[in-house]
């Protein structure tokens, strides 16, 4: 075993110092071998130099650019290695002139508006790997993509006039936003992911955000318009989803260059419009509210409307017109509602959970709404029926009992604010609108029972005026006039009944103190109206120290009140008229008639009995001092006063 082991490492050694021999014997061959096969790779590398501008402008040729760029990228190394050689220059200035050329024909393939996607990326990294500095590619692609989206941008300015909202946003406007959100994506794969551009991020970032924005100003200028345009609309729902899928469709955009703010921009260009509707809204509440009070004035004057046709009383009147007044204040605030609805995109932003339920719906609609009509109501002229100052009286009073407090919880209740983002209270509130209707209703029944007072008092004035009272005959009977005021009294208690409470009497009205009048005219009688100084002296003590009847007094929302501020207008008038007459026997005697049968017949319509009896008093005690001659006695004022 041994011995055969000793023969096996003989044979090896054998054949080791063989392989040796043969390796020095081939040696200078392998040296051959290996330069010359340097001398080959250094001439195909020669080879490649010489038809390198061949092989660039076959490839330009064939639009084979990719192939182009490859040939010069493998031979800008050999080119910048043997660049100190002249003998290169010739294939240099060659070389440089082809790129040139490959360079231009890039460029004009980028500035194709037909280029794709894929097509921009592969073309804007040719372009950076033949060391054309980024930047000029970025303002080429860029210039590129402004065509395009500039036609997209004037489409959107100018629709087919056939489309409605949601047709505009699924063609004209979707069109702009995909071109768009295709150019940024594109941007950012050619240039902020792509390893060669040494540009900053912030840099590239900032100039894809400034351009951007530059053309979403022009795209939202336009949309704000078409909006503002569609606010004037009839169909609200329509809106409300144009909105809501103008505000969806951002949302990509605004993820893929958050640094733009679309996102900002667009909920303001979606608050400008809700704010645009609501004022729309508040305008057709205004208008309605005009065509009421019109219907109502027609249907006082002359014809019924259809709105108040069949309707004979005042109250009936009123309160038509009070329910048409909420209710379409009610389907405004329903119309409204949409823009929060749950499945509204934009709905839950913090301007739909405060500003916009306090202040552009609550304070902005609805209170405004009611400031509108009490506003109104407090500038309503005598010119206008006396009837119609009742019902608008009567109209603010129920504002200021239930109505305006009863529109505010509604609002409230179907427009939940978010307390975290309710703004500061505006004006004006609730408080201050109640007082408002408060004071509006004193205004326009003093401004009613100045004009009915009027008008009576001109009857009564008139009549008085027109009448010899020296030589008028023995009465007979209660003048017309006298007829007229009472009935006209009558149908003026009828009107305000329907609409207002009877009120509290204060004081006796009982008949012991209708009687009063006539002891008094019987004491009157007796005297055969001679006075003397003293007499006179004692009457003028008296008035000074009785309590005087205020005439034009504050009115309280009540029948009686009203009514007692009418005649304390109208019995003013009579005294005052009485008082520029002389009075003859007979004159003496009708204007006895007369006050006792305003006295039977208008105690039932004051609330302060003593008030009309001081007045009639005053009336006689005036003729009185006027006549030049004697009356009747109590029996046959009474006789002549009996109805017929």
């Amino acid at each position: 075993m041994e011995e055969q082991m000793e023969a096996v490492m003989g044979n090896m050694d054998s054949i080791s110092n063989f392989s040796n021999a043969i390796s020095v014997n081939l040696s200078d061959s392998r040296q051959k071998i290996t330069k010359l096969s340097s001398v080959h790779n250094l001439l195909t590398k020669l080879q490649t130099l010489f038809e390198l501008p061949t092989l660039l402008r076959k490839a330009i040729q064939m639009e084979a650019y990719p192939q182009a760029v490859k040939y010069y990228s493998q031979a800008a190394a050999i080119l910048s290695q043997y660049e100190h050689v002249n003998s290169f220059d010739g294939i240099r200035d060659d070389c440089e002139n082809t790129v040139k050329l490959l360079i231009h024909a890039l460029r004009d393939t980028l500035g194709d508006p037909e280029i794709t996607a894929a097509q921009v990326v592969e073309t804007t990294d040719m372009l950076i790997e033949l060391k054309v500095p980024a930047g000029d590619v970025i303002k080429l692609y860029l210039d590129t993509a402004h065509v395009t989206l500039q036609a997209d941008i004037d489409a959107v300015g100018s629709p087919p006039e056939e489309q409605d909202i949601l047709e505009f946003l699924d063609t004209t406007g979707y069109a702009f936003l995909g071109s768009v959100s295709l150019t940024i994506s594109t941007y950012k794969s050619s240039f902020c992911e792509n390893t060669n551009v040494t540009l900053p991020p912030s840099e590239l970032e900032e100039t894809l955000s400034e351009f951007a924005y530059q053309h979403f100003s022009a795209y939202f200028e336009h949309m704000q318009s078409r909006f503002t345009i569609e606010t004037q609309g009839p169909d609200n729902a329509l809106l409300v989803r144009g909105l809501d899928r103008f505000y969806r469709r951002l949302q990509p955009v605004h993820t893929l260059l958050p640094s733009a703010s679309l996102d900002r921009i667009a909920s303001e260009i979606v608050t400008n419009t809700i704010r645009c509707r609501i004022h729309y809204f508040s305008e057709t509440l205004h208008n309605h509210y005009s065509e009421t009070v019109s219907d109502v004035k027609q249907s006082l004057l002359v014809s019924q409307p259809a709105q108040f046709e069949g309707q004979n009383t005042l109250s009936d009147i009123m309160s038509t017109m009070k329910a048409s007044l909420v209710g379409k204040l009610k389907l405004v605030l329903v119309n409204v509602k949409e823009f929060i609805s749950a499945d509204i995109t934009f709905a839950n932003k913090p301007y739909f959970r405060g500003p916009f339920c306090v202040h552009d719906i609550k304070q902005g609609l609805v209170l405004k709404y009611i400031d509108h009509i009490l506003q109104h109501v407090s500038t309503l002229g005598d010119n206008l029926p006396p009837s119609l100052l009742l019902v608008m009286a009567r109209l603010c009073l129920d504002f200021e009992t239930n109505t305006i407090s009863y529109l505010s919880n509604l609002t409230e209740e179907m427009f939940p604010p978010d307390q975290s983002a309710v703004p500061e209270q505006l004006s004006p509130t609730v408080t201050e609108l109640t007082s408002l209707a408060h004071d509006t209703v004193q205004q326009v029944l003093t401004r009613y029972v100045n004009v009915k007072g009027l008008s009576i008092s001109q009857m009564i004035h008139t009549s008085v005026k027109t009448r010899d009272w020296l030589s008028a005959v023995e009465p007979r009977n209660v003048r017309a006039a006298m007829k007229r005021v009472v009935e006209e009294i009558t149908e003026l208690d009828t009107q305000i009944g329907s609409l207002f409470e009877e009120g509290a009497v204060r004081g006796p009205n009982s008949d012991s103190s209708r009687r009063a009048l006539s002891h008094n005219g019987s004491r009157i009688a007796s005297s055969k109206y001679k006075y003397t100084p003293s007499d006179t002296e004692s009457s003028l003590l008296n008035k000074l120290f009785n309590d005087q009847v205020e005439i034009f007094g504050s009115i309280q929302f009540t029948k009686l009140s009203i009514l007692t501020g009418i005649i304390k207008i109208g019995l003013k008038a009579f005294l005052e008229s009485v008082r520029l007459r002389t009075f003859g026997k007979f004159g003496l005697q009708q204007v006895q008639v007369d006050v006792y049968y305003l006295r039977e017949y208008l105690w039932r319509f004051v609330e302060e009995e003593r008030l009309l009896n001081f007045l009639l008093e005053e009336v006689i005690s005036s003729a009185v001092d006027r006549c030049i001659d004697c009356h009747y006695g109590p029996s046959v004022i009474m006789l002549l006063c009996e109805p017929n």
